[in-house]
């Protein structure tokens, strides 16, 4: 008896356990659709442009630095201080060199007053030799008197011209127009031509340049656009908030594009150059640049965040009418302004997810859309609509 009770008592048991799995799965095949925001995709005017990060170079950057050793006796500048080239920096001590200068005019002085005598002495013996008081030999030699006299006065003339060269490099100018950096050296310090130390770096800032890469897509467009009549108008825009609504930092034109490519990334080089007014534009900067390369056209706007990258080919996942996504391929016209421009894949009207979780989406899963803007991770909206 007590061994029948406890058979039926296991068999009851393992019913209910039974009856327990099965109904976990059928919670499983009934889970509830996920809840998703959803933007429907509409067309918008897009002009294709080149959107990439910059460096702010200054057009020239001089380090400059002594031609001569000497002892800094006057810094005629402050740290920071805009200058003009030519405008005098720096003053080294100039009183051996000008001591110099005044012995070498010295010495031409008294190489004219030989000179004068050697040459009156010739002429008093040409005249002489045709009546026999001067001979042809002493004539010669009161010749080649006069000629010396002429060469030493020559030799006192260059040597006044090179101490005056190097007097005039005791006062250190200004290279270019531009802003000062720090200086290296304080006064009273001896500076030397050996020195690797620069006495102070000018920065050209106006005009400045901004340096970035031109992607291997965009190369030939890039080119077209650069052999057009008026050139490429490029804008310069914070990093940080490179929004197409607000003015720009700046306004310049592209003025250089290298002639080779980046075997590392297949790029090139180009530089624009800005006009500058009030320095905006600041050495050292990260900018984001922007290239129109064309006329508009419409596309199909998504936000960023609809398109995902692919292992082949990016895609969106687009809804269908019986709620169900599927994944889509699509091909990219370009970015701007944090949407994405489809040339294809994607008609106006689909209705494509745009939150972040996409990455637990399947093929054939059922979906809930979230009312636009409500809830969580409310879809975005885009900014113009066609």
């Amino acid at each position: 008896m007590k061994s029948s009770s406890a058979l039926r008592l296991l068999a009851a048991a393992l019913t209910l356990a039974s009856c327990g799995k099965g109904g976990e799965g059928d919670a499983k095949r009934k889970k509830p659709p996920m809840l998703v925001a959803v933007n429907i995709a509409k067309t918008e005017d897009f002009a294709p442009r080149l959107v990439a990060l910059g460096t702010v170079t200054p057009l020239q950057s001089v380090a400059v630095r002594t031609r001569v050793d000497g002892q800094v006796t006057a810094i005629l500048f402050r740290e920071g201080q805009t200058v003009k080239a030519g405008q005098p920096l720096f003053r080294l001590d100039d009183r051996a060199v000008r001591a110099q200068v005044d012995q070498n005019r010295a010495t031409l002085a008294s190489a004219q007053a030989n000179a004068a005598q050697s040459a009156a002495d010739y002429k008093r013996a040409e005249a002489l030799v045709a009546s026999g008081f001067v001979s042809k030999a002493t004539l010669d030699i009161k010749r080649a008197a006069a000629q010396s006299g002429t060469a030493t006065i020559s030799g006192a003339k260059a040597a006044i011209t090179a101490a005056q060269t190097t007097l005039s490099y005791l006062t250190i100018r200004a290279p270019v127009s531009g802003r000062t950096g720090e200086i290296g050296y304080k006064l009273g310090a001896t500076v030397r031509a050996s020195d690797t130390t620069p006495l102070v770096t000018v920065n050209q800032l106006a005009p400045i340049t901004v340096r970035f890469l031109v992607p291997p897509e965009q190369i030939q467009p890039v080119r077209s656009a650069m052999a057009a009549a008026g050139g490429i108008t490029v804008l310069a825009r914070p990093q940080d908030n490179p929004d197409p609504n607000r003015p720009p930092l700046a306004t310049g034109k592209l003025t250089f594009l290298d002639n080779n490519v980046d075997a590392g990334n297949g790029s090139v080089a180009a530089k624009a150059e800005f006009a500058n007014p009030g320095d905006t534009l600041w050495p050292g900067a990260i900018v984001t640049i922007e290239l129109p390369l064309g006329g508009g056209s419409p596309k199909v706007a998504l936000p960023e965040a609809a398109v995902q990258t692919g292992r082949d080919n990016p895609f969106v996942w687009a809804v269908g009418n019986d709620g169900k996504v599927a994944i889509r391929d699509v091909t990219v016209a370009g970015r701007f302004g944090g949407r994405v421009f489809l040339a294809a894949g994607v008609a106006p009207g689909d209705k494509v997810v745009v939150d972040g979780l996409t990455s637990k989406l399947k093929p054939g899963d059922l979906v809930r859309t979230k009312p636009p803007g409500g809830g969580k991770g409310g879809a975005p909206k885009i900014a113009a609509a066609g």
